[in-house]
């Protein structure tokens, strides 16, 4: 990330900071401790009324003038609902002349046996790595441009509910009315531009392209270009059958007024999708060397307990790959 070591520091240090970028808690609280003391702080991450708990222990500190700052931690937690039963990680931050790459790395072991690993390998694995990857990217956009987390994290909810919605009309357009149904005022609509022996075969093509367009828009998710496709169709679309057939639109329900909404809708996600994180923009691994020579480092100044793995090691910069 385009950011110095100070700058990143205090988001990332300041639990009250810390807590408002990374989509893993919901809150953490520092515990008292006397001098000498490790820090050990509690942790909560929670889902409407579900809710987890559990307690980290800072296990080696650093400062931010040291060289190539390592923070390494480990946490635990009694919840019997917690998937998590105990782990470690670190955090490390390693500048260069034009950026800073914030890396983390950790690991843990479940409870429940075989089917807490199968849930840990299948679902909740991926899921924390992508909450850690995205939080990272908020980070990098809180730093960077100024933009505070609460901010690009209502701008991706706002994308989201809009590409979703798009994505939804335009297959229910496609697949009801047109494929389903073969609804009178479609058919209508198309008699005026083709020949009656071509009417089904048209609702068919169309409609199937309008539902290959809605699934495109969620499968395309990191592209903003198809949310402007989706706001210039829908005009396209309406004046060719203002045209084969103006009485519909004095109705009560009119294209017209569906259709400037499906603009503004597809505008909206258009514009919130410029200031958002992304997991993508995180590297999930690293090359081998790297690995290599980071792991010997962080036995040097972190816990040896660490073990290797990709899961959950991302870093703040920009993908070079």
């Amino acid at each position: 990330m385009d950011a110095s070591i100070q700058e990143v520091w205090e988001p990332t240090q300041n639990p009250n900071l810390h807590q408002r970028w990374d989509l893993r808690f919901s809150e953490i609280e520092y515990l008292p401790r006397d001098s000498g003391e490790s820090q050990q702080f509690t942790y909560s991450t929670g889902i409407g009324a579900f809710a987890v708990e559990g307690v980290g222990e800072s296990v080696a500190d650093a400062t931010p003038t040291d060289h190539e700052p390592t923070s390494a931690l480990q946490f635990w937690s009694d919840d019997p609902k917690s998937l998590i039963e105990h782990g470690r990680g670190y955090w490390r931050y390693v500048p260069s002349e034009e950026e800073l790459r914030f890396i983390t790395e950790y690991n843990y072991d479940t409870r429940f046996g075989v089917l807490g690993r199968l849930v840990d390998r299948l679902a909740f694995r991926p899921l924390i790595g992508w909450a850690t990857a995205w939080g990272f990217d908020a980070l990098r956009l809180w730093v960077e441009d100024d933009l505070p987390p609460e901010v690009t994290t209502r701008n991706a909810a706002i994308h989201a509910l809009s590409r979703v919605t798009l994505a939804f009309v335009w297959i229910f357009l496609g697949l009801v009315p047109k494929l389903l149904v073969r609804h009178p005022t479609e058919r209508a609509l198309t008699a005026a531009t083709v020949p009656a022996s071509l009417v089904d075969p048209a609702l068919t093509a169309l409609g199937s392209v309008e539902i290959g367009f809605g699934l495109f828009l969620l499968l395309s998710w990191r592209w903003r270009w198809p949310l402007v496709l989706s706001a210039i169709l829908p005009p396209v679309l309406t004046f060719g059958a203002l045209a084969a057939r103006p009485g519909v639109f004095v109705g009560p329900f009119s294209p017209l007024i569906s259709t400037l909404a499906l603009v503004i809708l597809a505008l909206t996600g258009y514009l919130a999708g410029a200031a958002m994180p992304t997991a993508r923009n995180c590297l999930r691994t690293r090359p081998q060397r790297e690995s290599r020579d980071n792991r010997e480092t962080t036995e040097e100044n972190g816990p040896a307990a660490i073990e290797e793995s990709n899961i959950g090691e991302t870093t703040g910069a920009e993908p070079t790959e």
